[in-house]
């Protein structure tokens, strides 16, 4: 199957492992990966912070960006989206979401984007909800010494759903070791601009996950969204913390090695 690997803004910028890491496995998985180079930010902070106007465009912008591919360096090769057959997976459930949950509402009134963005929203998945939902977790198998949590992210868990699939997919690795974290289900308190705009309450929301994470002794603290590891890791380490953050993808692509990155 043919996948157009969507890679979210800050996961380009800060992150960029995650996206190598999401290449890895999910060529790993047999998956034939294909990357839009034109895609730019989803438009989400936009929309949450009420400019509409600006995240339409960007929408439509990104519509065009992710379903039509021109690789370089052979710009007269085409891929069109097959609506049919491919998939659009992102390890990302918070900009997955925006664009399954929220385009649809978004472009409801433009005629050229009405309908394509219905169809594209139902062929979009989360990284681990591809991999459980799609692939199969029979699939994978790995091996890592590790002892690791794992967070559940407010827009992957509430408006995609994905809860038991990246646990399933964790204990498929051999030598691996999940403890459950302690109100794993509550907001790690960064919410994107809530952050910014609300930082008492969110520095006091993290200190109290990452609080939750100790307590389990675990090592890792896993997620499918690099914005919750980003905002706890900056807290952890202005605390003095040495525990780590890794996204799922991480997890799983040095598993694939059998082996941590260095």
């Amino acid at each position: 199957m043919r996948v157009f690997l969507f890679v979210p803004c800050f996961v380009d910028q800060v992150f960029p492992n995650v996206a190598v890491s999401s290449l890895k496995v999910l060529k790993h998985l047999g998956c034939d990966v294909v990357f839009p180079e034109n895609q730019t930010c989803c438009g989400q902070p936009a929309y949450n912070s009420g400019y509409r106007d600006e995240a339409r465009l960007m929408a439509m912008h990104e519509v065009n960006a992710l379903l039509t591919l021109t690789p370089s360096p052979a710009p007269s090769t085409r891929y069109d989206f097959n609506f049919k057959q491919d998939y659009i997976v992102g390890p990302s459930g918070s900009c997955v979401a925006m664009i399954r949950n929220f385009y649809p509402e978004l472009l409801a009134d433009d005629p050229r984007f009405e309908q394509v963005s219905k169809d594209m929203s139902k062929r979009t998945y989360e990284f681990s909800e591809f991999i459980t939902k799609v692939i199969g977790t029979e699939r994978f198998t790995g091996k890592l010494d590790a002892t690791v949590s794992y967070h559940d992210s407010c827009h992957a868990l509430r408006e995609l759903g994905v809860k038991d699939g990246p646990r399933e997919i964790l204990k498929r690795i051999y030598g691996l070791r999940l403890i459950e974290l302690p109100y794993s289900e509550v907001c790690c308190g960064f919410g994107g601009t809530f952050a910014v705009k609300y930082p008492e309450i969110s520095t006091a929301m993290g200190d109290e996950k990452l609080k939750n994470f100790y307590d389990t002794g675990a090592d890792i603290l896993v997620s499918g969204d690099s914005s919750c590891l980003m905002h706890l890791e900056g807290r952890a380490r202005r605390m003095g913390s040495t525990k780590r953050f890794a996204h799922i993808a991480e997890i799983m692509s040095e598993s694939i090695d059998g082996k941590r990155a260095e």
